[in-house]
């Protein structure tokens, strides 16, 4: 969840590192998990007239620079942060489990042995992923038909020879 290191940087941009910030920071990340976005966002804009707008020649570091950001991240991604719904439906909050497959499947087709550059194994990598997406029984099909066996690795793709 994104927010969470948004509305931190935010509690410390706005009361510095003390007590009231990680009070604020619990607050405003309470208020997010309740799907509660849009009270979080005028509070920080309140922070930000307080603060003042930055100036275009501003520096990153500078803290009305730092929440015009924050603000504006979520502002572009408030309505991806209804926590309260997706819990509700029983919907996972986070994308941690999706990156950490993606991650594993580029190790598996990628590594220095995983031969991803064969055009022989990315086409079957590509028809798996295809499969995967249909709405149909396709990836079992492919699965049962596919050459090799299904339990044991299979070695180097050898050249093919001509018969």
């Amino acid at each position: 969840v994104h927010a969470v290191s948004y509305l931190f940087r935010a509690s410390v941009v706005c009361f510095g590192r003390s007590d009231e910030s990680w009070e604020q920071y619990t607050r405003w990340m309470s208020l997010t998990w309740r799907g509660q976005v849009d009270e979080v966002i005028e509070e920080l804009v309140e922070q930000q007239t307080r603060l003042g707008e930055p100036t275009g020649d501003c520096d990153e570091d500078d803290p009305s620079e730092q929440l015009r950001k924050i603000v504006g991240y979520l502002r572009n991604n408030c309505m991806r942060m209804q926590y309260d719904e997706y819990r509700r439906a029983g919907l996972p909050v986070t994308s941690a489990w999706m990156e950490s497959a993606v991650k594993e499947i580029n190790y598996r087709t990628k590594g220095s042995d995983m031969f991803w550059n064969n055009p022989r194994g990315a086409e079957a990598i590509l028809h798996v992923r295809a499969a995967s997406l249909c709405d149909d029984d396709r990836l079992v099909r492919f699965l049962l038909r596919r050459r090799g066996s299904p339990t044991l690795r299979r070695e180097k793709f050898l050249p093919e020879t001509a018969a």
